[in-house]
């Protein structure tokens, strides 16, 4: 299921238009959701994978640096020139919101270190909590409301503890590691069940006739940041799989937290981030799994 993401992301699309109540039904669990794609990604890897990581922690500030100023002074900038509120405000809120928790999994199907992109990804969830209602403030100014306690728990649900869980359990039960790639599957799985819930927000705005400036400026989001994480490993002069962990995390927004702030702040531009995630998933998926065919088909011409 990994590597087909895009048919199944597209049927997750359909089902949610035709069948609003779906989607519906699938927010109040979008937090477990998102933990059994944390959990997918962390049974593949072990406290070996993590401690290799810190030592390449130069790596992870550079990626935090980048996410965390080039994107969102560009989409300031660009908002300025942006007539709709929503659509501007939808722009800035998709451009701060952290690091994808599926780049852990985007990084693992490309054949990159999912060990070094999970810790890039909890480390900007992490600076997420301070960095986001500052950006808000910034952009947004005094009419930007955001507590960010109501992280805190994404971040211990959804992060931290699946995380945890699934690191203990492969150095509990080593055998788990013959069943890894079923596990990367679970990931995908909850992927697409996600996609299916963010529908919800998303529907209106595909519904109408704003739907061509809002894929637009979500696929506006989402280049940029590709082109940021292209980047990076290009300046760096990174081997291949040390560039597809790094480039991961910079290149793909956390959509989901990105339509709780919309919500808390101006819910109709939840819809841009709804929008990006569809996107998001979509190419990110596509690229993921054409580079994980590359690098497969590069190991057995090798072998």
């Amino acid at each position: 299921m990994r590597h087909r993401l895009l048919p199944w992301v597209v049927l997750a699309v359909g089902i949610g238009l035709a069948l609003p109540t779906a989607s519906g039904a699938l927010v109040p669990v979008v937090p477990v959701l998102l933990a059994g794609q944390v959990l997918g990604v962390a049974l593949n890897l072990t406290p070996a994978d993590f401690r290799a990581a810190a030592r390449r922690a130069h790596l992870v500030g550079a990626a935090l640096l980048l996410e965390w100023t080039v994107l969102p002074v560009v989409a300031v900038l660009v908002s300025r020139a942006i007539p709709s509120r929503e659509l501007a405000s939808g722009v800035v809120i998709c451009a701060i919101a952290p690091a994808e928790i599926t780049s852990g999994l985007m990084a693992a199907v490309a054949g990159g270190d999912a060990a070094l992109a999970t810790s890039i990804m909890a480390s900007s969830l992490a600076l997420a909590t301070v960095l986001v209602p500052v950006w808000l403030s910034v952009a947004l100014g005094g009419t930007a409301r955001f507590n960010p306690l109501s992280l805190v728990g994404e971040l211990g649900l959804s992060v931290l503890l699946p995380l945890l869980a699934g690191v203990l359990l492969r150095v509990r039960f080593p055998r788990l590691a013959r069943h890894r790639h079923l596990y990367l599957d679970l990931s995908a799985a909850c992927l697409v069940l996600v996609v299916l819930a963010g529908m919800g927000p998303a529907r209106p705005a595909l519904l109408s006739a704003t739907l061509l400036p809002i894929v637009l400026l979500a696929g506006a989001v989402l280049l940029a940041g590709g082109a940021l994480g292209w980047g990076l490993g290009r300046t760096l002069s990174l081997p291949r799989r040390t560039a597809t962990a790094v480039g991961f995390p910079v290149a793909i927004r956390e959509f989901g937290v990105a339509i709780a702030v919309a919500v808390a702040v101006l819910p109709r531009a939840a819809a841009v981030a709804g929008v990006y995630g569809i996107l998001m998933v979509a190419g990110a998926g596509t690229v993921a799994a054409w580079l994980g065919r590359a690098a497969f088909s590069g190991s057995r011409e090798t072998l």
